[in-house]
């Protein structure tokens, strides 16, 4: 199983997302677009496991202690080359000293099981497309400034996600740890 810890994201953000993404798609030559219901902010990517190891993962991620969170949509961006990107993402806001936080629970979590943290630094987002098209047009800077701002939601939840390659939605929840209250 190819798995990953994450935050979803739910209510008026996903809502306004989808709707940006809706009327900008028929614009932008990305090849794969995120489907609504796929949107979350990765914490950790975990890769392949054996399914008779889950057992212990999932009580590894019981263990991460964190309050729940308010986050809220914040623009957005993209990475790689200005005129085609690898990635477009939307940025967030709220309370990311708490996401740094949540981060490194994940992180300290799964160490002992083998996962590697990644080297480079930590950088919460929202993936809403990949690979903007070859030979395609430039992609169009001014769109960033249009991107959804503002709309929030309380992140109560981490989910342990296992990717599904080739369907959509192509993300499947298969574990849910609650986050502490304030």
């Amino acid at each position: 199983m190819r798995l990953f810890v994450a935050l979803p994201v739910r209510g008026a953000a996903a809502d306004e997302l989808s709707e940006w993404v809706h009327t900008q798609r028929p614009r932008l030559p990305f090849r794969k677009w995120v489907h609504a219901q796929d949107y979350h902010i990765t914490l950790q990517f975990l890769g392949e496991l054996e399914e008779a190891r889950l057992g212990e993962l999932r009580h590894a991620l019981e263990g991460v202690r964190v309050n729940e969170m308010s986050l809220r949509l914040n623009g957005g961006g993209t990475f790689g080359p200005s005129v085609a990107p690898r990635v477009l993402w939307s940025d967030i806001a709220g309370d990311l000293a708490e996401l740094q936080e949540l981060h490194r629970g994940v992180v300290h979590a799964t160490q002992p099981l083998g996962f590697i943290p990644e080297e480079r630094r930590y950088t919460a987002h929202i993936t809403l497309a990949r690979s903007y098209g070859e030979g395609a047009a430039p992609f169009p800077r001014e769109l960033l400034a249009e991107m959804p701002s503002g709309a929030g939601w309380t992140a109560d939840r981490i989910v342990l996600m296992r990717t599904r390659m080739h369907e959509s939605p192509m993300y499947e929840i298969i574990g849910e740890y609650g986050l502490q209250k304030p």
